[in-house]
């Protein structure tokens, strides 16, 4: 399993921009918190890295890319930094929460803001745009509610953390791959089919894990588990068919709904299988965890 790196932070806000996006966007300062206005992009790649806090991340306003506003932690000083550039109407941010330094070598400009004191940061997104995230969070908190974004790709890697995700909306965008990485930690994820995922992947490593997957699912899906020592816990809709493939251990335990049946020595089919509108095919790999599936 893939280790979260424990990214630093810059020393000050910054915002690079390339001689070919400048003037494209509008870094607003004020005494709540820092915007950046949309402008020309239809499409946004963030890249969010966090060494300990918490992070909250929700749906802004269409006209502003990202509304970011810390909250002071006392006496601690946490330094955020942004970059931020358009090239060929894709948006380009880089979001680092936490302290230390960083390696600028390759800004080739810069403007440079006074420092946020926080170790907790809420930020909302533009709705308007579909929006990849690649988030890696090291020790603390994250509450990720993505209702009502266009979220095109997610990734996440988690380390000593705790974290809930939440699609409480249909996603408008399809995702292609969802890939979920937690490590000594709670994860918890609701309304999982909103995401309009095709394929989802979790690898847990020792904690709590509670996937929901109620909403909405009207096509085939694959859904990957992965677990070394914690318990995992699976809610399934009532009209969702699924398919269970599991590597039996004396080390590891599965449970199964009544409705499921073993149609072989390592697989357990829902009865509504092969009639439901939405299937779902989950493997299961467990080291010395415990399985749980069941329905709402």
């Amino acid at each position: 399993m893939a280790r979260v790196e424990m990214l630093a932070a810059l020393a000050a806000i910054t915002l690079a921009v390339s001689p070919a996006s400048a003037g494209e966007k509008a870094l607003q300062e004020d005494s709540t918190g820092r915007e950046i206005g949309r402008t020309t992009e239809k499409e946004l790649k963030v890249t969010l890295t966090s060494s300990f806090g918490s992070v909250l991340i929700s749906r802004g306003k269409p006209e502003k890319i990202l509304v970011l506003e810390p909250v002071p932690p006392g006496k601690d000083e946490s330094k955020v930094g942004i970059d931020y550039s358009i090239r060929n109407r894709i948006g380009f941010m880089d979001l680092s929460l936490g302290e230390g330094s960083r390696d600028n070598e390759k800004r080739r400009s810069s403007f440079k803001f006074a420092n946020l004191s926080g170790g907790k940061w809420f930020l909302q997104f533009s709705d308007a745009v579909p929006i990849s995230f690649d988030v890696q969070l090291g020790v603390g908190k994250g509450d990720f509610d993505l209702s009502g974004l266009q979220v095109k790709d997610f990734n996440l890697s988690t380390g000593a953390s705790d974290v809930s995700l939440s699609f409480n909306q249909p996603n408008k965008s399809c995702i292609e791959s969802m890939s979920i990485e937690s490590g000594v930690s709670k994860f918890s994820g609701r309304n999982l089919c909103n995401a309009n995922f095709k394929r989802f992947r979790f690898q847990g490593g020792v904690g709590a894990y509670t996937l929901d997957f109620a909403g909405s699912l009207s096509s085939e899906v694959d859904v990957d588990i992965e677990v070394g020592l914690g318990v995992m816990t699976v809610y399934l809709p009532p009209d969702v068919g699924a398919k269970v493939i599991y590597e039996k251990s004396w080390a590891s335990r599965l449970d199964c709904p009544d409705d499921f049946t073993s149609t072989s020595e390592t697989e357990y089919t829902s009865g509504n299988y092969y009639s439901a509108v939405g299937k779902m095919n989950i493997r299961v790999d467990s080291g010395l965890g415990s399985i749980r599936i069941r329905r709402h």
